[in-house]
């Protein structure tokens, strides 16, 4: 947000640049008053007139035979400036790091890989590519320069860049790598510095035409991840995000159908979002618009199979000229993005419960300090999730059980109004006569839903949770489960969980009439299925949070076994409580 001194500041910036042009333009004429040309004498005219033209012929030989190197420039004529083109043979240098393995083609000086180092992110053997591979050389990769010129446009995309002081095409980071390509009519300069450490690229780009230093735009990316990969699915939801005055803006796959996007905006940073990774450009005072659409690649089916048509988003962004920005390449976790800039943390999306996700996702990485398993953490996470529960849980324990002891009197109350009509008036007398059989024994009869419809929340936060979190990608538990982000592949506990939910209807007094109690029934068969596609993680969370529920009607059931015992509410009663 601008200040008000900044709006003062730029306010003497205008008027001293409007009064420096002010004293530039008037002082030739008050110098031209003071001191007047002096005129040149008639004879210099005369002697200094052109003499009689020479024939082109006669003037190249008369060049010919005098020494060119010996004649000076004459006075107030400039001299042509001689541009020295680059000539470079292509190149592909890959620079590695510890956490990011960045490989740079000097055709076009473009990003065409960066991988993430084995193990810098969860399990795994194999670096992770953040940029799509085997792309038609038409689709343009990250730290491509687009011009607004459609000529000059292709040429330097296709333009072979000059390296500077890097000899060999594998080094080790932290390295700059700084490269040149210069032409009789441009000039483009780029220099990458790749950390030792870390997922950020600093980057410095000056285009230059006719020695003038002129806007551009930056590729931020087309695609992310690789395509049809094992890992696909941490790639998943891919848009182009940007983030402006406080908020931040996507555009998925869909919302690119009708074609080119382009939009005017001070944005902070914008890039290229998946589910777990992000590729972002970061120059919170240099952007001035984004541009993006959707492109689909026909991909050539593997083993003979039939080619594949992948979407892909692609984006840019417009800068000022003689810009510097960064290059976010990395995971998107709450630490690392915060530690480049605060604002990234909001490519993270929670959805509508993020305010109880966040306070639990804090648990949970708390726990795993101790524990070192994300697995046994979030078991403990849902145990304590229980404890905090309990008052809730026992509430709907009880009413539940007064629900239950009350059932033959309720169908009484039923039966004996079970020939009339739905639309006879008085049938308005039976849900009189139920009411007050509640009011009388003190039974709410919305007492078992409403504890249950309190802890909705906590159970969508926590879906939220392990569904966004890049913590439990890769994290193994124990035995044949050995990535929590992913499904069991043995739909062993999805199963288990569903079995638990029908023990759990056992032991739960009935209530409702049996139609009811047939539908509830059907829960465990939905749920299971539900469970059998979401990561395994999830499913240990609802089945461990059956385990506990259960324990604790068991447990309630042994020092309380007067917990569904159904008082009534008598004068008599009311007088001794006085």
């Amino acid at each position: 947000m601008k200040t008000q001194e900044d709006s003062d500041i730029e306010k003497r910036l205008l008027f001293a640049i409007l009064l420096s042009m002010a004293i530039l333009f008037v002082t030739p004429y008050i110098y031209e008053h003071f001191y007047p040309t002096p005129e040149v004498p008639a004879e210099e005219l005369v002697s200094e007139s052109p003499g009689p033209a020479i024939p082109v012929d006669q003037a190249e030989a008369e060049a010919d035979s005098e020494d060119l190197s010996s004649v000076e420039p004459a006075q107030g004529v400039e001299e042509e400036v001689v541009v020295d083109p680059t000539e470079a043979e292509a190149r592909r240098i890959v620079v590695e790091g510890g956490d990011l393995i960045v490989e740079i083609n000097t055709v076009g000086g473009v990003i065409i890989g960066a991988r993430m180092a084995p193990g810098a992110v969860g399990s795994g053997e194999v670096p992770l590519e953040l940029i799509p591979q085997g792309l038609p050389d038409s689709f343009e990769r990250p730290l491509a320069t687009r011009l607004s010129d459609p000529v000059l446009h292709e040429r330097i995309a296709a333009a072979v860049f000059e390296v500077e002081d890097v000899s060999g095409n594998q080094v080790r980071a932290p390295a700059t790598i700084s490269m040149v390509y210069r032409d009789a009519e441009i000039e483009v300069r780029k220099r990458i510095r790749v950390p030792a450490e870390g997922y950020v690229l600093e980057v410095e780009q000056t285009v230059l035409r006719g020695n003038r230093s002129v806007p551009y735009s930056v590729v931020f990316g087309t695609g992310i991840g690789e395509t049809g990969a094992a890992d696909a699915s941490d790639f998943m939801y891919p848009s182009v995000a940007y983030y402006q005055a406080g908020a931040i803006e996507k555009y998925a796959e869909d919302d690119l159908d009708e074609g080119v996007v382009s939009v005017e905006t001070t944005a902070r940073w914008a890039g290229i979002d998946s589910k777990y990774f992000s590729i972002s450009l970061i120059a919170p005072e240099s952007i001035t618009g984004i541009r993006m659409e959707r492109r689909e690649w026909t991909k050539e089916g593997e083993d003979g199979a039939e080619p594949v048509l992948v979407p892909l988003v692609s984006g840019s962004a417009s800068l000022t000229a003689g810009s510097s920005f960064s290059f976010f390449l990395g995971p998107k976790k709450a630490e690392v993005l915060g530690a480049v800039d605060p604002t990234l943390k909001n490519l993270i999306d929670y959805g509508w419960f993020a305010i109880l996700v966040k306070p639990l996702l804090v648990g949970l990485t708390w726990i795993y300090g101790y524990v070192g398993n994300y697995g046994w953490a979030i078991i403990l996470l849902t145990f304590l999730i229980n404890v905090a529960l309990f008052p809730i849980r026992y509430k709907q324990m009880a009413s539940m059980q007064k629900m239950s002891a009350l059932q033959p009197k309720l169908r009484s109350i039923q039966d004996k109004y079970k020939r009339m009509k739905r639309d006879d008036p008085r049938k308005q007398q039976m849900n009189a006569e139920v009411m007050a059989l509640y009011k009388q024994h003190g039974v709410n009869p919305l007492g078992g839903c409403l504890p249950l419809l309190l802890q909705m929340p906590i159970l969508f936060a926590f879906y939220r949770m392990l569904d966004a979190s890049i913590e439990l990608r890769g994290a193994p538990f124990m035995l044949w489960i050995q990535d929590l982000s992913h499904p069991d592949p043995y739909y062993v506990t999805p199963l288990v969980m569903g079995l638990t939910m029908v023990a759990q209807q056992k032991m739960t007094p009935a209530t409702g009439d049996p139609a009811q109690r047939r539908m509830m029934m059907m829960l465990p068969i939905v749920f299971t299925f539900f469970f059998l596609g979401v990561s395994s993680g999830l499913a240990i969370y609802f089945l461990f949070s059956n385990v506990f529920a259960m324990m604790l009607q068991l447990g309630l059931k042994k020092l309380k076994p007067e917990l569904g015992a159904v008082t009534e509410k008598s004068k008599s009663a009311k007088g001794k409580k006085k």
